[in-house]
């Protein structure tokens, strides 16, 4: 992003080793507008989204773009809704641990881990389907570009194919969900359901987010109400369900 590069060298500021994480640093929780950008900026009424992909006609990469919301009707700050903010799940349920007893000392909380254990336990049919054996891995994680998904799964149910593109988050890191982050995930599916094998399938973002010794699940759709020009405020996505998954017996280093 030339734009970041240039404001380096007139502030005299030594350039970052990547400038795309340097906006995702800025981005990855919601702390409020003033973590993310000078006062001077939001009083022009913009805010900071993260973006990837190359600028168009160009072999420029982009690490973020400035978003102008203006001000609210009283004259507040308006500022965006990329984070998922986690709500009273709508179910709990409980799984029994069957990661195998040789691995489950190992175990970490770092954002591998989170596989380890949704795979063994099969977490990911429990929390959707309330039975085992109805959702399987592809690949984790899948190094598609420019957005690398976490996990990859499918079901087929009744001849209906869907796939999960997933995104998580570890207590190691307590990043929020990026939204912004989940709808580059999907976009790159939905170029890859051009494929002869997943043109009949349907696309069901999950994000998951380690939490309290279990894993907070959001099964998650498409904003109908999102608009790249009349309603850039509001989130790419909505919250379907919630799900709140207790591992039994539970990771010891996620509590």
């Amino acid at each position: 992003m030339p734009e970041l590069s240039n404001a380096y060298t007139a502030l005299g500021i030594r350039r970052p080793t990547s400038s795309s994480n340097f906006v995702l640093d800025l981005t990855r929780k919601d702390n409020g507008i003033n973590r993310r950008l000078p006062q001077e900026i939001i009083d022009f009424g913009y805010d900071l989204r993260k973006r990837t992909g190359k600028k168009q006609g160009t072999n420029e990469n982009y690490c973020g773009t400035f978003v102008y919301l203006g001000k609210g009707e009283n004259g507040e700050t308006l500022t965006l809704n990329d984070w998922l903010h986690w709500e009273t799940p709508d179910k709990t349920i409980t799984v029994p641990n069957r990661v195998p007893e040789n691995v489950f000392s190992f175990l970490s909380n770092d954002g591998g881990t989170i596989f380890s254990v949704i795979d063994y336990c099969d977490i990911l049919s429990y929390a959707l389907f309330d039975e085992p054996g109805i959702i399987f891995r592809v690949q984790n994680p899948m190094k598609w570009q420019p957005n690398e998904i976490d996990g990859f799964y499918i079901s087929k149910v009744n001849r209906r194919v869907t796939v999960y593109p997933v995104e998580t988050k570890a207590s190691s890191t307590d990043d929020d969900i990026n939204l912004v982050q989940m709808n580059g995930q999907y976009n790159t599916f939905v170029d890859k359901m051009q494929t002869q094998q997943m043109q009949q399938a349907s696309i069901r973002p999950i994000a998951i987010k380690m939490q309290n010794g279990g894993l907070n699940v959001a099964i998650m759709e498409k904003n109908a109400l999102y608009d790249p020009i009349a309603n850039k405020a509001a989130p790419y996505f909505i919250i379907q369900n919630t799900v709140r998954v207790e591992i039994n017996p539970c990771v010891p280093s996620w509590v």
